[in-house]
């Protein structure tokens, strides 16, 4: 097996390493349940919305396509502080797809991101090439008037341009489901604008409810961290 981290920098301790032992489906069953998504059931019998929750939600088999903004995400490497500060600027879509009656199923389709630093160049995020993600849930108002909330469990692999003077691409992937919480009156939210620092305006925030672990994973299902993504908040806004 082609080994991706090759000149990168050492390991960092992975407190969470034991968590997550295989690859797969059960792995990311188990992350999605580290997240906190009851929806995700293999056993489970999908419906369509209530009509009265169909209102609020969007319609099924609608394709969404919204820019998608992460500015600040500290980058937590083998070096000494302070760690690098990301901003991330890129797109996802977005498929609905059959949930219940009050919810439905949001499947990632497309995911592009991309940052600059000076000693890793342009550090690049898409989709894994098997992508073993949870479908995310957008689930409707509790109350009338209330606002939609999406939990989003993408799964991707990050690749960095280069290693200070070391040319890559080195090429992690997420060892657990990233997981995304925000809230929003409609789906997909208000398209974004850019503040004059270049920072996004508009949209909505989902944050991340823990570290996104990035590193290696052998054919055994043995896991190597090296790298997390801490403090990492998503801004969405529909592409216009």
């Amino acid at each position: 097996m082609l080994d991706t981290s090759e000149g990168f920098l050492p390991p960092i301790e992975d407190r969470q390493g034991s968590f997550v032992k295989k690859t797969g489906l059960a792995g990311a069953a188990v992350a999605a349940a580290a997240v906190g998504d009851p929806l995700l059931d293999a056993a489970s019998t999908f419906a369509p919305p209530s009509p009265e929750n169909a209102r609020s939600l969007p319609a099924l088999g609608q394709t969404i396509k919204c820019s998608c903004n992460a500015f600040g995400a500290t980058l937590v490497v083998s070096m000494p502080p302070p760690m690098p500060k990301l901003n991330f600027v890129g797109s996802v879509v977005f498929k609905v797809l059959i949930g219940g009656a009050d919810y439905v199923r949001l499947q990632v389709l497309d995911l592009t991101f991309e940052a600059a630093h000076p000693m890793f160049g342009k550090i690049r995020i898409s989709l894994p090439d098997t992508d073993p993600t949870p479908t995310s849930i957008l689930s409707a108002p509790t109350a009338p008037g209330g606002d939609l909330t999406a939990r989003l469990l993408p799964s991707f692999k990050a690749a960095f341009e280069r290693c200070a003077d070391t040319p890559g691409p080195f090429s992690f992937t997420t060892l657990a489901p990233a997981g995304f919480t925000g809230i929003s009156p409609k789906f997909p939210p208000p398209p974004q604008s850019t503040n004059r620092d270049g920072s996004p305006a508009g949209g909505r925030l989902y944050r991340a409810a823990s570290p996104i672990r990035l590193g290696t994973v052998e054919a055994d299902g043995r896991q190597t961290l090296y790298a997390r993504l801490d403090d990492m908040a998503i801004s969405l806004g529909e592409a216009v």
